[in-house]
């Protein structure tokens, strides 16, 4: 399932102000655009769903393309530390929302992982909803973040999502691994997990690779 037109490109062109961002990959030239296309050719080749993530992965909308490349991300970087993804969307029995993964680590644990992509203007709302989106839930629920700090988030989910003024709230998320901003073009970038310290399901030791480069652990 390819996401990308064949062929040489001879386009070296900076993107041009209404350019999509599937739109400036597809067609760049260099060897950088050649390694992100090449690199997301053969993550997807390992996805179970690559029909639908590929046409995410070409939207022209910008937010369908990024958030895409993201789930993308996690997945690889997952099978890179060992991990087994049971299931992608896993169903519910008391919902018909479905969280992004469901993942047995190499030590035998299980959680449910959400992909997420935030600013900082929008950071606490989109973790708010995050964590109320699916109820109550029979495993570890973890949100991974995709933002351009990822101190940022670390002092939002701290001092403003989990701790209220009668002490610890949204107990059902259990830890938001904090991404730095990756991107087609950048993907190898500080990867932080931040524990809920009062959490209704304690997510175990599992290793996410955080505070490691992404690149080093990558086939």
């Amino acid at each position: 399932m390819p996401v990308f037109a064949e062929g040489p490109r001879i386009d070296s062109r900076p993107p041009g102000p209404k350019e999509t961002a599937f739109a400036y990959l597809d067609r760049r030239a260099g060897a950088q655009a050649d390694d992100a296309r090449g690199r997301i050719e053969d993550w997807l080749a390992r996805y179970p769903e690559q029909e639908a993530l590929a046409a995410r992965l070409r939207s022209p909308l910008g937010d369908q393309h990024h958030s895409a490349f993201f789930e993308l991300l996690l997945h690889e970087r997952l099978l890179a530390l060992g991990h087994r993804i049971v299931a992608i969307e896993p169903k519910l029995a008391h919902t018909w929302k479905s969280p992004d993964f469901l993942v047995e680590s190499a030590e035998g644990h299980r959680f449910y992982l959400e992909a997420v992509n935030a600013t900082q203007d929008d950071l606490h709302a989109v973790l708010k909803r995050k964590a109320a989106r699916y109820g109550a839930l029979d495993l570890p629920l973890v949100v991974a973040v995709n933002c351009d700090q990822d101190d940022e988030v670390a002092r939002t989910v701290l001092l403003d999502l989990w701790q209220g003024p009668r002490g610890a709230q949204r107990r059902g998320l259990s830890a938001v691994l904090a991404v730095e901003r990756a991107d087609p073009w950048n993907y190898a970038t500080r990867w932080r997990l931040i524990r809920h310290p009062d959490a209704g399901k304690h997510l175990p030791q599992v290793d996410l690779g955080e505070d490691v480069e992404l690149g080093a652990s990558l086939r």
